[in-house]
C-alpha cells in the first residue's frame, strides 16, 4: 500500500549531522528542489526561494560568520541563559563540514496587508509564507532520504543577525532555515516519539 511505503519513509528518515567527504551530484540537487516546489502553499503563491551552496570554502566561511555572530549574541547574555545558549553555537555551525548547504527563504507578507497583520502577534505565520516554505523543506528532506542522502534543518544559525547581508538575501525575502545535505556518515538511532494519544484530542469538550 502507498500509505505503508510512505510511513516507512517517514519513520526511517533521520536528522543527519555527519557526512562523508563525497560531493552531492547536481542531478540529485535538482531532484531535491523539484520535490520542494511541489509542496502546498497559501493561495499557491509558492513563496519560496533557495540558495544552493556546494563550494566547501564558501560553506566554511559561512560557518565562521555564523559562529562569530552567534558568539557575539551569547556574549551579551548572562547567567543560565548564556550557558544554555553556548551549546547552540555547536548546533548552529556543524554544517561547516557538509558538502551542501541549502538556504531556504520565504517572502515577507505583502505591504498592502500590513494593517491586517498588525493586529496579530505572528504576522508571518498568519500570512502563511513561512509555513509554506516549511512544507517545502519537509518535501526536500523526504526526497533526500529517498535518494539515500542525509539532511538536517537548522534554525540556530538565524541567531547570527549578519546572515542576511552575507547571503545577499533578495529584497522582500527573509531567511527561513538552513539545510545541510550530504551522504550520511552513519545513521542516528531512532528517536523516541510521543504516541498519538499524547498529542491529539478528538472533539474536546463536546457533549457525549
Amino acid at each position: 500500500m502507498i500509505y505503508d511505503a510512505l510511513l516507512e519513509l517517514l519513520q526511517s528518515r533521520r536528522s543527519v549531522r555527519h557526512f562523508k567527504e563525497r560531493p552531492v551530484s547536481r542531478a540529485d540537487l535538482d531532484r531535491l528542489l523539484d520535490a520542494a516546489r511541489w509542496a502546498p502553499s497559501n493561495h499557491n503563491r509558492q513563496p519560496w526561494k533557495f540558495i544552493v551552496m556546494d563550494d566547501p570554502a564558501r560553506i566554511r566561511e559561512l560557518a565562521d560568520q555564523v559562529r562569530q555572530g552567534m558568539e557575539q549574541k551569547v556574549a551579551s547574555l548572562s547567567g543560565v541563559v548564556a550557558v544554555h545558549a553556548t551549546g547552540l553555537v555547536q548546533y548552529g555551525t556543524f554544517f561547516a563540514a557538509a558538502p551542501v548547504v541549502i538556504v531556504a527563504m520565504h517572502k515577507l507578507p505583502i505591504a498592502a496587508a500590513a494593517p491586517l497583520w498588525a493586529a496579530t502577534r505572528n504576522p508571518e505565520l498568519v500570512s502563511g509564507e513561512a509555513l509554506s516554505v516549511a512544507m517545502a523543506i519537509q518535501n526536500l528532506l523526504l526526497a533526500a532520504h529517498a535518494l539515500d542522502l542525509g539532511a538536517c534543518v537548522m534554525t540556530a544559525p538565524l541567531l547570527a543577525e549578519n546572515l542576511t547581508s552575507i547571503l545577499h538575501v533578495p529584497p522582500g525575502f527573509a531567511l527561513t532555515a538552513l539545510i545541510a545535505v550530504g551522504h550520511p556518515d552513519g545513521i542516528p538511532q531512532t528517536p523516541r516519539r510521543k504516541i498519538p494519544g499524547h498529542i491529539a484530542e478528538f472533539n474536546p469538550h463536546s457533549n457525549p
